[in-house]
């Protein structure tokens, strides 16, 4: 059946079969629904993750088949070179997942025991995948997703928005964000990122009357860059990011994660501190 693409690029575009190329080194893949763009000088994970995020991109993983055979075809033109896959546990130790918040069954990927010291997993030529330290360099791809969701009820215990079209649950027992982002995940949804004002405001509408000042959010900073985004690796700039008074401070140096706060601002706290927390997920 032949495909059709439509899109604006600022360039002279290259039509091979199933892909559309751009100056920019992104190539559009149809059974991947998405961009991608090989990097075959070698970076470590951060590194890495890093490029992606400035490219206004992520980290690729094997998300769905698709994009699994897409991954293969950019890695044919590494001569055998494993490469970094999007997929870590630095949110919570153990709980592996890719950048966007997929857990690693929801791919089918199947590893061993794990190694504590290896965070990261890597990916080779011919589709298998392993547990890895994360500062090896390796190459890497970068990928652009393009968005499709279908909409439809919630969970119990999850609270229905019609305006936002998603599922809420408020979390009043206080817990680390590793552990809140954990919890989520179980739940089969995610830490709540802020997408707008309009969401910002629903989310500070939950706060509990008398309980607790802040909720974890799914925004993070990455890097001595300090780059923040949310779990789901869009850049802060695509998202709600009004911060409070002077804030982020990055007080004593390790104010990594976000939280929003009842005066419907955010701050930026220290791995460790609890707070209560929202999970959201899509209606199934």
């Amino acid at each position: 059946m032949l495909k059709t693409c439509y899109f604006v690029c600022l360039s002279i575009l290259l039509i091979t079969t199933g892909l559309v190329r751009c100056d920019n080194d992104f190539v559009f893949d149809f059974e991947a629904d998405g961009w991608l763009k090989l990097h075959s000088e070698p970076a470590t994970w951060s590194e890495a993750l890093l490029k992606c995020l400035n490219e206004g991109s992520v980290l690729a993983s094997p998300l769905n088949p698709g994009l699994a055979k897409a991954l293969r075809i950019q890695m044919a033109q590494l001569q055998g070179s494993d490469i970094y896959l999007g997929v870590h546990d630095f949110n919570s130790k153990g709980l592996f997942g890719s950048v966007e918040g997929v857990p690693l069954s929801a791919m089918g990927i199947k590893l061993g025991l794990k190694d504590a010291a290896k965070d990261c997993i890597t990916m080779s030529a011919d589709g298998s995948t392993s547990y890895s330290t994360c500062t090896n360099p390796l190459p890497f791809v970068c990928y652009k997703k393009n968005e499709n969701q279908t909409l439809n009820e919630c969970d119990y215990e999850y609270e229905y928005n019609e305006q936002m079209g998603r599922c809420y649950k408020v979390h009043v027992r206080e817990q680390t964000w590793s552990r809140a982002y954990e919890l989520c995940a179980y739940e089969g949804g995610h830490l709540v990122i802020l997408n707008d004002e309009a969401e910002a405001n629903l989310i500070k509408s939950m706060f509990p009357a008398k309980e607790g000042k802040q909720f974890h959010i799914g925004l993070r900073a990455w890097g001595a860059e300090r780059i923040w985004t949310t779990i789901h690796g869009e850049s802060i700039n695509d998202v709600f990011n009004h911060w409070n008074t002077n804030q982020p401070d990055n007080w004593l140096g390790n104010q990594e994660r976000a939280t929003f706060l009842r005066n419907g601002k955010m701050d930026d706290v220290q791995p460790w501190t609890v707070a209560m927390f929202v999970c959201e997920k899509s209606p199934k």
